[in-house]
């Protein structure tokens, strides 16, 4: 049996965690002033009430190498594929392969950067999950996973670009801070990075034009492979789901609510989609 192990970047939910088959979720951590908490240790109302409370803008921190050599260690004499966020936005990856090293092959651990972040990296994750199950070992699961990652899309809309320029992590998104603060552009995850992907006037037209994107790309697919997310967006988030699911077929769709640490760059009112062309 491969243990899937993941990060807590990718917004899944325990109970989503468990459905499936993932073993472990190594936290992120926010940090407001001097106190430190676990990432999934806050609720997400939690976290959005301290973002308006506390006086100090919430850092984040990946998960320590000690983090990861406490979950390896539960899977000693087996094997292990460890699928994280892009290592262009975070430390998290580099921590886990630390952890890796010093382990000293038990057991054995397969890393994958899936280049990705939240809905899309949790898509990713499925997948590997889903491949675990069925039996496959860590490089058929590796292999797959990076197969899928250039048909792998992550794209979202910020009510504010603030945070994500508060946080560092705007990347080629930078460009668009200074005198085109009014428009409210289409972000995308490209290369691992954020980058700016079209600018809207509006938010309301940014969603609109989200949507359109989504569809345009996913309405030849048999079998479309797609995960909402949002940051203390539930209502707008679930029109969203609802107006792409129904064309695409897609009955339940699935509906992930950002954690603290994506919360903290994405702030609120963001909502995306992560979908495999």
């Amino acid at each position: 049996m491969v243990h899937i192990v993941t990060d807590s970047n990718a917004d899944l939910t325990l109970e989503l965690a468990r459905d499936l088959g993932i073993a472990a979720i190594a936290s992120t951590y926010v940090i407001f002033g001097d106190k430190s908490f676990r990432s999934m240790e806050l609720s997400p109302a939690q976290f959005h009430a301290m973002l308006k409370s506390d006086p100090n803008f919430p850092k984040t921190s990946q998960p320590s190498v000690g983090d990861f050599v406490e979950i390896y260690q539960r899977f000693k004499g087996e094997e292990v594929v460890s699928i994280h966020i892009s290592r262009d936005l975070s430390g998290t990856y580099a921590s886990a392969e630390s952890a890796a090293m010093t382990m000293g092959g038990d057991p054995s651990v397969t890393l994958v950067d899936t280049r990705m972040v939240s809905a899309a990296m949790a898509l990713l994750v499925a997948e590997g999950a889903r491949l675990a199950k069925e039996g496959a070992k860590p490089a058929e699961i590796k292999a797959h996973i990076e197969s899928l990652i250039p048909r792998t899309r992550m794209h979202f809309v910020l009510e504010t670009l603030e945070n994500l320029k508060r946080g560092g992590r705007i990347g080629g998104a930078q460009a668009l801070i200074g005198g085109v603060l009014q428009m409210k552009p289409i972000l995308t995850i490209k290369d691992g990075r954020v980058e700016p992907l079209e600018r809207v006037r509006t938010f309301s037209k940014a969603v609109a034009r989200l949507k359109e994107i989504v569809l345009h790309e996913l309405g030849a697919s048999r079998d479309p492979k797609v995960f909402f997310m949002h940051s203390a967006a539930p209502q707008l988030a679930e029109q969203l789901a609802q107006e792409v699911s129904g064309p695409l077929g897609i009955q339940s769709p699935v509906i992930l609510e950002a954690g603290p640490t994506i919360a903290t760059h994405a702030g609120p009112g963001a909502v995306g989609v992560g979908y495999i062309i």
